[in-house]
């Protein structure tokens, strides 16, 4: 997924305040975080989209910083002015039925020339256990995504680097077994989540009463299957898909993330995470958590998955959970 969970959005967190004089033993408790919807659902409200340079569109020039960064991502979020034009904005919105948007852009993979000039730097950013180095892109942020998020610390827009990824261990297979160590970006574990939308669809018919419509979306996978029957994906140990091999390496353990809706942001009170609770505590490593999707790792470094591709089924078996 050359595409995916590349960027992370982090803010800055430290246990007291920091002036000219203070050492730099204790300006080094000062460190980057990451965000996700678990701290703020308002980021749902975040939309992204990627584009992608096409050298047989009339428009194409390698001239272009668009096209000399490989692309950009396009992100939009809801914002109004105050004042006047606020109160204009409001109005056209109401008449229009379209919400007051801001939109930035991203260079996708900046340049030397794009760095410097846009003062982009290599900073430990921590995403869980890990802290690796990263590159910072603050300084293309709005300075009111913080106000429309309602981050009270400065946040920040880490890009990964390819040179620090993270190493995948705990259930993934190792070096010996497969050649190389996977490895992963800003996924919170491992580089693919795959989804049976039979499960997600089984859960849907549970929580419907309280919780219509419950979208596969909010489970964030970057895989979704179709074709297998409810949480027949529970006991799958390798696959492949399409020309290429899978190691399905565990369950995925559920926080109380997929209660927020990812069109609104509003977060649900108690669902699908009760119902879930109740029936998909199935895997003894979890211990509290409930399980729903499977955490994979690719057999080769390089693999490749298309839309509409097969998946085969190579091996079954059980599956124990390990904790980060």
């Amino acid at each position: 997924m050359e595409y995916d969970r590349v960027f992370s959005f982090a803010q800055l967190k430290s246990p007291f305040p920091v002036s000219a004089s203070t050492s730099d033993a204790e300006k080094s408790a000062h460190k980057w975080e990451f965000i996700s919807q678990r701290h703020f659902s308002s980021m749902a409200l975040v939309k992204t989209e990627l584009w992608i340079p096409d050298p047989a569109s009339p428009t194409y020039s390698e001239s272009l910083p668009e096209v000399q960064s490989q692309g950009v991502v396009v992100m939009r979020f809801p914002y109004q002015q105050d004042g006047l034009r606020g109160l204009m904005a409001r109005v056209a919105a109401t008449l229009t039925g379209q919400e007051s948007e801001k939109t930035f852009h991203i260079p996708f993979n900046p340049t030397a020339e794009q760095i410097k000039r846009n003062k982009y730097f290599m900073e430990e950013m921590t995403i869980w256990k890990d802290s690796p180095q990263a590159l910072n892109m603050t300084t293309v942020l709005p300075p009111e995504l913080k106000y429309a998020l309602g981050v009270r610390n400065p946040i920040g827009l880490f890009r990964v680097a390819n040179d620090h990824l993270r190493e995948v261990f705990r259930c993934a297979p190792n070096k010996e077994q497969v050649g190389y160590q996977p490895v992963t970006g800003f996924a919170d574990a491992y580089p693919l989540h795959i989804m049976n939308l039979a499960s997600n669809q089984d859960v849907a018919r549970r929580v419907n009463d309280s919780l219509p419509r419950l979208s596969v979306l909010r489970f964030r996978p970057n895989i979704i299957v179709t074709g297998p029957r409810a949480y027949e994906e529970d006991s799958w140990k390798r696959i492949r898909i399409g020309e290429d091999e899978y190691y399905v390496s565990c369950r995925t353990a559920r926080c109380l993330l997929p209660n927020t809706d990812q069109t609104t942001g509003e977060k649900h009170p108690r669902e699908p995470y009760k119902t879930l609770q109740t029936y998909r505590r199935i895997d003894e490593g979890a211990g509290k958590y409930h399980c729903l999707g499977m955490q994979m790792v690719p057999a080769l470094e390089r693999s490749e998955i298309k839309v509409g591709d097969r998946v085969e089924v190579l091996e079954t078996g059980e599956h124990y959970y390990l904790m980060q």
